[in-house]
């Protein structure tokens, strides 16, 4: 039972409701298109069940038209209280695996996928300015997205869930810049907001920076000599 209140801060429903209304979707209309039950929709919109793994990428897919939109489904689902009870599972197991464990793969793949398509943006980014760079240099069991060699060594990560993980981002500074080396960390977030903006407030004291596709190519045509 869920000792979610209506007086809690339902962050995910006030995200889903922000998007249903830009794309004037409703309840009825969402539950149909995501194929899950209308009372699945409301129990979601007012906190009262967590959406599973799959859910989770349906909605996704039917509100979101950019990475911020992502985003802002995302933290609102990563905010939810823990008292918050999962939507509970009609689906059968297949093959002995339960439907919530299909769908939490599901959600790492779906995951997986916007990452590596971020990568490859960011990877046209450089190509498009000419900027030269080695993909996936590494040294050892340490390797980065992209690595510009010359004067000053740069190494490129790629991150695209901006609202986890800043300590796994930070450590993996200090080890490029310890193995590879490389002079200076480059992290590029498809946009910012409140934990990226205090990372790259805690990095910049080493030299090291979190910024923008929109702000790379002028950052790294500055540094060249």
């Amino acid at each position: 039972m869920s000792n979610f209140t209506p007086t809690s801060r339902n962050l995910l429903g006030d995200a889903l409701r922000t998007l249903m209304e830009r794309r004037a979707v409703t309840g009825q209309t969402l539950a149909e298109r995501i194929d899950v039950s209308p009372t699945s929709i409301s129990r979601i919109l007012n906190g009262v069940s967590r959406p599973r793994q799959g859910t989770l990428s349906k909605l996704i897919a039917a509100l979101c038209t950019s990475p911020e939109e992502q985003q802002l489904i995302l933290s609102g689902y990563s905010g939810l209280p823990d008292a918050v009870d999962e939507e509970p599972s009609i689906s059968a197991s297949e093959n002995g695996i339960s439907a919530a464990e299909l769908d939490r793969v599901a959600r790492y793949l779906e995951l997986k996928t916007l990452s590596i398509d971020f990568r490859e943006s960011v990877a046209r980014t450089l190509t498009e300015a000419a900027v030269g760079f080695e993909s996936y240099a590494r040294k050892g069991n340490v390797v980065t997205d992209f690595l510009i060699r010359g004067e000053k060594c740069i190494a490129i990560e790629c991150k695209f869930n901006v609202n986890r993980d800043w300590e796994r981002e930070i450590g993996t500074v200090i080890l490029l810049k310890q193995n590879l080396p490389c002079d200076e960390v480059l992290i590029v977030v498809p946009f910012h907001n409140t934990l990226s903006m205090q990372s790259a407030r805690q990095l910049s004291l080493s030299g090291d920076s979190v910024l923008t596709p929109a702000d790379l190519v002028a950052r790294l045509k500055g540094a060249q000599p």
